[in-house]
């Protein structure tokens, strides 16, 4: 196995670049704050995003905790990649993670001054002080079954990297202001999200009357149960099945919760006259 790092100060860029120094290399993994991506998939870990605080953050991106390492080395060995490319803010710390995860040492050490201009690296140092944002290379979708409840936002970049002349493949990533950065977690009530079910359905122009809608929040996520009305004649199925796209996609995007179920129950059938 073929360990590459790419190392650089906390919010230079390295996270918003690292899939396309994967695909440079031919990399497989990629180890990033925790996480063990590949692709647009992540596989497994614990986010340091989405811990508490900033301490919470740099022991988890070191992968500190047994269970979270042992976890991480098991994964890693059944897959059994090729190359694996891990992030740090130094070669040290990249060689510290490795080690916690049986990996060897790096054969190629990349800085983000290799591959991003730096009027690229003093844009991302200032959106990173100012407003807290972070990037995961993962796409939305996959990297709020992890952050339920943080604010999230899908970015769609064609990035050129330092002394290419055409841009690199455009490639989905998400950008995460964390728990321990000012904003970064919402709490919203349940009776505002059932004003919300309610709200999207009516406005939708669907033919189901919404009744009672049971929240539960928990720390994955959203469970919701929720009570309709058809009409007689309609094809039920199909219908409740764009009920819940319809709730999944608006409650996601407008909330930043993840939705982990929507049972939808028809308890009256409307026959008309």
């Amino acid at each position: 196995m073929e360990v590459y790092a790419l190392v650089g100060p906390s919010g230079t860029g390295k996270s918003h670049r690292a899939a396309f120094v994967a695909g440079e290399y031919g990399i497989d993994f990629i180890i990033d704050d925790g996480l063990i991506i590949k692709g647009s998939n992540i596989l497994g870990g614990v986010s340091a995003k989405s811990q508490r605080t900033m301490l919470g953050a740099v022991r988890t991106a070191l992968f500190t905790d047994a269970d979270h390492a042992q976890k991480a080395v098991e994964l890693i060995r059944a897959m059994n990649p090729g190359k694996v490319l891990i992030l740090g803010t130094s070669a040290d710390m990249v060689k510290k993670i490795a080690n916690r995860l049986g990996l060897p040492e790096p054969i190629k050490i990349i800085t983000i001054e290799d591959i991003a201009t730096e009027k690229d690296i003093e844009v991302a140092r200032y959106m990173r002080q100012t407003y807290g944002k972070h990037i995961i290379p993962a796409p939305t979708a996959e990297v709020r079954k992890s952050f339920s409840g943080i604010l999230l936002d899908p970015v769609h970049v064609l990035l050129r990297l330092k002394n290419r002349p055409k841009p690199q493949k455009a490639v989905e990533k998400t950008l995460v202001r964390p728990t321990y950065f000012l904003l970064g977690k919402i709490s919203i009530a349940d009776n505002v999200i059932d004003m919300l079910i309610k709200r999207t359905v009516q406005e939708s122009g669907v033919p189901v009357k919404v009744g009672k809608a049971l929240v539960k929040q928990g720390e994955g996520g959203v469970r919701i149960n929720l009570t309709v009305q058809v009409k007689h004649g309609m094809n039920i199925p199909r219908l409740l099945r764009r009920v819940q796209e319809l709730l999944k996609n608006r409650i996601e995007y407008l909330t930043g919760l993840h939705l982990l179920t929507i049972d939808i129950i028809v308890s009256k059938i409307d026959i008309g006259e």
